[in-house]
């Protein structure tokens, strides 16, 4: 069976610990169309809109260290994982969110309970939006990674200890 699947990330490997807690503790045969999503305000300028560019936006936030880590998760867990991209949001409302999860037919939402670091000032927190949509909500507690020594770095993701509350 085939779960499309979102989590909001803030481009920290960090974020990426609620996709390996999913996937670690996935006893059924079920594969997953994961969308990492981030929450960032648009630029009301004309000139901006007129030339932005989804893709250049989301190579600015992100990093190495968080796209070796995807790709880390993607070959490790090769057999769970169907598709896995990363995505932009940029509504203002719960109704265009609604929308957004839709037409991405996304089934489930998991979250941290940690809250996300934005280095960017235009970027913003998804939780509002998530807690209020229409779409089955779990959190993950990734705490437990709270004290490791590799934490922010791609050998986190290498790390065992995971949970799902």
């Amino acid at each position: 069976m085939r779960t499309t699947i979102l989590i909001p990330t803030d481009f920290t490997v960090q974020s990426l610990n609620v996709l390996k807690s999913i996937l670690v503790n996935n006893t059924t045969q079920q594969t997953y169309d994961v969308v990492l999503v981030h929450g960032v305000y648009l630029n009301d300028s004309i000139r901006d809109l007129l030339f932005y560019s989804k893709s250049q936006q989301i190579e600015s936030l992100t990093n190495i260290e968080f796209e070796e880590a995807c790709e880390v998760i993607k070959n490790k867990f090769d057999s769970q994982i169907n598709s896995l991209r990363v995505d932009l949001f940029s509504g203002h409302n719960l109704s265009a969110f609604n929308n957004y999860l839709e037409g991405n037919k996304v089934q489930h939402i998991f979250i941290s309970e940690q809250k996300p670091s934005f280095v960017n000032k235009r970027s913003f927190d998804l939780v509002p939006f998530i807690e209020k949509c229409d779409v089955e909500v779990t959190k993950v507690d990734s705490g437990l990674y709270s004290s490791i020594p590799e934490k922010g770095k791609i050998a986190e993701v290498f790390i065992n200890q995971v949970s799902i509350g």
